[in-house]
């Protein structure tokens, strides 16, 4: 039996239009597994781009690290005026507004569904694969592996959009509240379905999350073929077990799947010695990547309107060597190196900083691995540390630690921690802060360390915004200084006006108008 795919005709388009609305008539006549996974690979996944500016829109979710406290405002640029570049796309997130698009006047709101709009068209699009996968699992032996292996891509791959989805839009995982708090909408299908669709409870979309996972990793490793770091595999599948378990406070499950990475991808990079960009796809410690690039793009110099946080760069120990390698300073500016190709970053050379970014950000070269769907097997230490700790296995916890520090450290009289109780606790999540700053775990990470039973914790953020005379200036007329709470429900992402627009109905989550105060300036 031949079957159509009319992808763009079925995009699930949870937007200010219908589902259903046609884009373009374009088909795929599917007659083999091969099909499929051509649609996989072009559609499902999302795509590798160079390094983009933030209004782009090329990059996925962004603003999640600039909503922590990873970055902050640049102040003043050493080569000129660095006043607007790029905040008005990023000003309603960065400030936690009610509405996320707002620019700093409150008059002009830019799209907020992009994000949403691209995970659900992935979805839909994985959706029909998994559809019609089934009915080409058959022939020779590598047929009926190759086949197992793109049912277990696809399913991976819906797993981690829902796992975004549901971290971005709705609250944080707690078992006590998880069936009354609300998620997002689960479409299970690649069928045209003529509803309005409302948002299901985080324990529904956790549930559907992990029967997802569960067949992706029986698939995967059925199959058990070679990959790319760009295709899943059964180690990709088991580290997002081990993050979706840590975030569902499941300790045993989490450290279950933890141990089962460490054991097969143990080898970390050594930074005693090490030269040349940290970040690459041929690293070591990559096991899967997707997605576009944007922390390069803005924070990279001192022409950007932001910079890595001068509180997330003074956590580093002077003998912490990734305090030189992720990060390069000029006076009072730090800038991301993490990803860096040339050894210039991490001597301090401004010239060589910007003719790097320049040539990614204009020349459209590519960033080869994700600013926030990267895979590296530093994050299964971390992840089974930390539920290793909850469970109580102080051993355990330390010695996936310590295996880490080791090769982060100055190795001449480098010291084992000594931590126990809620030190070794506070000192798991600060060594995960560290390891995986800017690869899109902070903002995840500081929302379930609110909920977690064994050691809440909540942080209160602030955030410095210049007003400036005009698009032209550099002098500034106003500082204002933003606040985000402790447990503040901003925490949570508003629903994009776009989408309720067309949902009626569809309730948004609590998300009160952000006001600010004045400091006088310097």
């Amino acid at each position: 039996m031949k079957y159509i795919i009319i992808c763009s005709v079925m995009l699930f388009f949870l937007g200010s239009c219908s589902f259903l609305e046609e884009y373009s008539q374009d088909t795929i006549q599917v007659r083999g597994y091969e099909d499929l996974e051509e649609l996989l690979i072009g559609e499902g996944y999302m795509n590798v781009n160079a390094s983009y500016s933030l209004e782009n829109g090329a990059s996925y979710y962004p603003y999640i690290h600039y909503m922590s406290d990873e970055t902050e405002e640049c102040e003043k640029s050493d080569f000129g005026s660095s006043a607007f570049n790029r905040r008005d796309a990023i000003f309603g997130y960065y400030t936690w507004q009610d509405r996320c698009g707002v620019d700093e006047s409150g008059s002009s709101y830019a799209d907020e569904s992009k994000d949403w709009t691209k995970l659900y068209y992935h979805i839909n699009v994985v959706n029909n694969v998994i559809d019609l996968i089934d009915e080409y699992t058959r022939g020779s032996e590598n047929d009926i592996r190759e086949a197992m292996r793109v049912k277990g891509e696809a399913y991976f791959l819906r797993g981690a959009y829902y796992f975004t989805l549901v971290n971005l839009y709705g609250k944080p995982y707690e078992a006590s509240t998880a069936d009354a708090d609300l998620g997002v909408p689960l479409k299970l299908t690649g069928e045209i379905q003529d509803v309005i669709f409302q948002r299901e409870s985080v324990a529904q979309v956790y549930k559907q999350i992990e029967a997802d996972l569960k067949i992706a990793e029986e698939c995967l490793g059925k199959a058990n073929l070679p990959g790319t770091i760009y295709q899943a595999d059964s180690t990709a599948v088991h580290l997002l077990m081990s993050r979706f378990y840590l975030y569902k406070q499941d300790w045993e499950q989490a450290l279950k799947y933890a141990q089962k990475v460490v054991s097969v991808r143990s080898d970390l990079l050594d930074l005693n010695g090490f030269s040349g960009g940290f970040l690459s796809k041929n690293s070591v410690e990559t096991i899967f990547s997707m997605g576009g690039h944007a922390i390069t793009h803005n924070t990279v110099n001192q022409y950007k309107s932001f910079q890595v946080s001068r509180e997330q760069y003074n956590i580093y120990a002077e003998d912490d060597l990734r305090k030189s390698v992720f990060f390069w300073t000029y006076n009072d500016f730090v800038g991301y190196a993490k990803i860096a190709e040339s050894s210039s970053f991490a001597n301090n050379d401004p010239a060589a900083v910007y003719y790097y970014n320049y040539a990614l950000a204009y020349e459209g070269r590519k960033v080869e691995v994700s600013d926030n769907f990267l895979f590296r097997n530093a994050e299964a230490f971390l992840n089974g540390a930390e539920a290793a700790i909850y469970l109580g296995d102080e051993t355990t916890a330390l010695e996936l630690l310590e295996q880490l520090r080791v090769k982060r450290f100055e190795r001449e009289n480098y010291i084992p921690l000594q931590k126990t109780g809620e030190e070794l606790v506070n000192e798991i999540r600060e060594e995960r802060r560290r390891e995986l700053c800017l690869e899109g775990h902070r903002w995840f990470d500081l929302r379930r360390y609110m909920v977690c039973e064994k050691y809440p914790y909540s942080k209160e953020i602030e955030k410095v915004y210049y007003v400036y005379k005009d698009y032209s200036s550099d002098e500034k007329i106003e500082k204002r200084i933003y606040k985000l709470e402790k447990n503040d429900p901003a925490y949570v992402l508003p629903i994009p006006h776009e989408v309720l627009e067309y949902h009626t109905g569809m309730p948004n989550n609590i998300h009160p108008v952000r006001s600010y105060k004045i400091e006088p300036l310097n």
